[in-house]
């Protein structure tokens, strides 16, 4: 007998099957799968994070995307076959989803998948359901006042880095975005050929001008770049590895972003403010080739 693990990766199997059928709904899964609508759903979304509708829209939606820019099919036809019974209901579901009508997507020639078939063995290892967000942001020049330490030393540098600066951050003058913290793994001194290399971290805040530096404070400057932005929440003192790898692992490897090989750095903007569960916005910014 299927353990329920074992049952969302049939009932993923088939709606990726039929994902374009235009009887995919709640009723046909879970006729197929022998569970009550109650029990399916309450059962997928605990597992995928999302209810099945919203699963199969996001997904229907980011193949949408994927026609868009890889083929020349009219928009309209590409509503029809996601799902939508108009070319105006689809846009407004597409932007909803993408920030951007399906036109000026397509025109942008770049394929930003938000939502990549689930895979169930791999659940807790790759946390797609956490990003809410992706889009391509063209920065200018980036400065920055904070510290900087080499993880020679051990990854307890890191820690190091932001007690300091949460403890000395008011001292800092000319902040661009109070709102927010960045931390940054450098490995542009660093051979590309190393394959666990050390790399050096950085805990700063962004600022317009290099003026009146707090003692022991350093100055940073990234260079213009195009960055592709995954948006999520969550606790900054967590770790976000299951988000890092699933971004660098499954989510490039489908997109049509290439890796800026001149700025070899991420980026992560830690927001100041936190709800009632402790969660802020968090973005994790990869440079990319224009």
């Amino acid at each position: 007998m299927k353990n329920n693990l074992q049952e969302i990766e049939g009932i993923l199997d088939f709606i990726e099957k039929h994902l374009f059928d235009e009887r995919l709904d709640l009723d046909s899964i879970s006729a197929e799968s022998g569970y009550s609508k109650y029990h399916l759903h309450r059962m997928f979304a605990a597992v995928v994070g999302f209810p099945i509708h919203n699963y199969i829209q996001r997904r229907r939606l980011t193949e949408a995307a994927r026609l868009l820019v890889a083929t020349d099919r009219p928009i309209l036809e590409i509503a029809l076959c996601s799902g939508y019974d108009s070319q105006r209901s689809f846009s407004r579901g597409f932007k909803n989803l993408y920030k951007d009508s399906p036109a000026v997507f397509r025109k942008r020639k770049d394929f930003l998948p938000l939502q990549l078939k689930y895979d169930v063995q791999r659940r807790e290892e790759l946390r797609a359901d956490r990003i809410q967000d992706v889009k391509i942001i063209n920065s200018g020049q980036i400065k920055l006042v904070g510290y900087r330490e080499s993880t020679k030393k051990g990854f307890r540098v890191i820690g190091k880095c932001w007690r300091i600066l949460h403890k000395n951050k008011s001292k800092i003058c000319s902040r661009t975005d109070p709102a927010y913290l960045i931390g940054i793994d450098d490995y542009s001194s660093q051979e590309q050929s190393c394959e666990n290399p050390d790399f050096n971290y950085i805990a700063a805040a962004q600022v317009d001008t290099f003026t009146r530096i707090p003692e022991g404070m350093r100055c940073f400057t990234l260079p213009p770049s195009t960055y592709v932005v995954f948006s999520f929440r969550g606790k900054t003192e967590d770790s976000f590895q299951p988000i890092v790898e699933y971004i660098y692992q499954e989510w490039f490897p489908h997109s049509t972003c290439h890796f800026n090989e001149n700025n070899r750095y991420d980026l992560v903007k830690y927001g100041e403010a936190a709800d009632e569960n402790g969660l802020s916005d968090i973005q994790f910014w990869v440079p990319i080739r224009s």
